[in-house]
This record gives C-alpha cells, structure tokens and sequence, in this order.
C-alpha cells in the first residue's frame, strides 16, 4: 500500500477527532453561556414596565393589579416539575396530588396584570393549574385569586413553537393548546406586542404577593429550571465522548489495515 493510500486510511479518523474537538470547545463555551445567564438570575429584579423587551435570563418584576375577568388557560398540559419541592398544607390538595394520574392535564394560567399608574399591560403565566380550575374558574375560582396590588416576579417568556401533533389554536373559542404570546395578548383584548412575564418560583416562596389564600396553586416554575438550553454543556461531553471513541476506533482499524497492506 502506498503512503498517499495508506494516509487515505487515517481521514475518518481525523474527521471524527476534529469534531471531537469541536464539541468541547463547544461544552466550553456553553458552560460561559450557563454561567453568565445563571449570575444574571440572581441580580436584582428590574421593573417590567421600564423595559423595551422582557429579557429571557434576567428577572423582572411587575406592580399592579390581575384583571382575573381576562384571564387564558393554556393546555391541557401535564405538570412539568417536582411536586415534592412545595409545601402543601391543604391536606384535601396533599390527596388529590397522590391519585397517579390526577394532575396530568392542568393548563398554564395566563392572566393580564395592569401597571399602577399607568395604563401599560403585561401578561402573566402565573404558572400550572389543575384541570379543575378551568371548569370552575365562573364559580368561585376567579374570586379567590388575588384583588388589589399584586408583585409578580420572573423572566420574560416567548412563545412556543408546536409540534405537528398540536393542535392549532382556537382564540375565538377560548381555546389555547400552545403559547401564543401575540395570539393570547389579542385574545385578551391587548396589543400584540404585549410582553409575557413567566413567574418564578424562588426557594420555598411564590413568585407573586400576596398568593391564593388556602392553597398552593398556581404552581410556578422553578427558578434554577430556566436556565436550559436543547443541549446543554453535558450533552457536548457525551458527544465528544462519542466522537473520540469513534476516532480512536477508526484509527485502529486505519492502522489495522496499513499494516495488512503492507
């Protein structure tokens, strides 16, 4: 075999460890990218109303009062994080959250909160209802949300992109499968660049003063869950690992196939 063939053999070889490279420059350079979004997290909360777009890793908080006549169920859609995090001292909720199955199909309720002072208005995705609570929300659920000055804190939130499985959105119907900021705003009668505030959870207390009286829903988000990316600084490690185990296994079997050939 001669050397320009048997250099030949080594290519896929060095292909694969050049992409293995690559991925952890990549886990490098996303792990900054975690870190910094993280740092920002915990700066103080600016004013939602004082800025021209909602940030996304930064919190932000919002004065004034839910207009709770205007307010959308997203879904349905199953709890999307660990109830075991929240202290629930209802014991008739401790036992509707232990029946497997309960709780699968809530909705995110998403409800328009007017600035103080001013005519300005922000959406709120207070965060996960029961399915209960959409059926029930004429008789009595509404009244028991909060009345008056409300605070509510968290990060800006985008709309969502759905599936072929979704279906389509039904705004004159009240009915919405998916995040549509745009769409939920002029549903609920307001401009369509209307930000959308999702609240967070921080430690043990709610991302909005003074919560529902007697029980622990809505459920928002937790804070340390924002910060996520579709592929994380993990998953360039499993790929470099992937890479170079691909690279060193070509190449034994480049350096195989040299020797045979000569």
């Amino acid at each position: 075999m001669g050397p320009a063939k048997g250099a030949l053999m080594f290519v896929p070889s060095a292909v694969a460890a050049s992409m293995c490279y690559w991925q952890v420059q990549r886990m490098h350079w996303k792990e900054g990218v975690v870190q910094e979004a993280r740092e920002a997290m915990r700066a103080p909360p600016d004013d939602v109303f004082s800025l021209d777009e909602l940030p996304r890793f930064r919190r932000c908080s919002a004065a004034g009062a839910y207009d709770h006549s205007r307010a959308v169920f997203v879904g349905p859609r199953p709890i999307s994080f660990e109830l075991d995090r929240y202290e629930l001292q209802d014991g008739g909720m401790r036992a509707m959250l232990s029946v497997p199955g309960a709780v699968k199909s809530g909705y995110l309720l998403i409800t328009p909160l007017k600035h103080e002072g001013s005519n300005r208005t922000v959406l709120v995705n207070r965060g996960w209802v029961p399915p209960d609570w959409r059926r029930r929300w004429g008789d009595g659920v509404a009244a028991q949300q909060p009345a008056g000055r409300v605070v509510a804190t968290g990060v800006g939130q985008g709309s969502e992109e759905p599936s072929g499985f979704v279906p389509r959105n039904e705004p004159e119907k009240g009915n919405f499968y998916w995040l549509d900021v745009p769409g939920i705003a002029e549903a609920c009668g307001l401009h369509p660049a209307t930000p959308m505030l999702q609240v967070l959870r921080e430690g043990r207390e709610k991302g909005e003063a003074p919560t529902t009286p007697g029980g622990p829903f809505p459920l928002p988000k937790q804070g340390d869950a924002v910060v996520k990316f579709s592929t994380m600084p993990a998953d360039h490690a499993n790929y470099a690992a992937m890479w170079g185990a691909m690279a060193a296994a070509m190449g034994a079997m480049a350096v195989r196939l040299v020797r045979r050939g000569k």
